[in-house]
């Protein structure tokens, strides 16, 4: 009977060991889901976060280009108005009778060295004499 006893205790304790073994595997592979379930969570959040820092990077490039062309574009309008009165000037000096042929020369070359370098600068004279706007 003692050695039935024993047998019967030794089923019991290792039918304990399976269940309590069942039970941490159990409680392993939960935890491990919910770790899983984190992990998932914080990646993804870390991919959102890489898109809007992208995004914004791309924006700040299009601003920058957009703001240096508004710049560049004020500063060629504020150097090109700067210069009308020399034009103007020139202009009139060629007009203007003088016996000197040579100089008069000069005077339309250097014009029309002026009015070649506005025009590769992309300034195109506007013909506003007798035309309506």
């Amino acid at each position: 009977m003692e050695q039935e006893n024993k047998n019967t205790e030794e089923i019991k304790a290792s039918e304990e060991s399976k269940e309590t073994k069942e039970t941490e595997n159990k409680d392993d592979i939960i935890e491990a889901k919910k770790e899983s379930e984190t992990l998932k969570i914080k990646l993804e959040e870390t991919e959102d976060r890489l898109k809007r820092i992208a995004a914004e990077f791309d924006n700040y490039k299009k601003r920058s280009n957009k703001e240096r062309e508004e710049l560049y574009n004020s500063i060629m309008g504020d150097v090109v108005s700067s210069f009308l009165p020399v034009i103007d000037n020139l202009e009139k000096a060629v007009e203007s009778k003088t016996e000197d042929e040579g100089y008069k020369q000069g005077v339309e070359l250097v014009l029309k060295q002026f009015k070649d370098v506005l025009q590769a600068n992309g300034v195109k004279e506007i013909e506003a004499i007798r035309k309506n706007f």
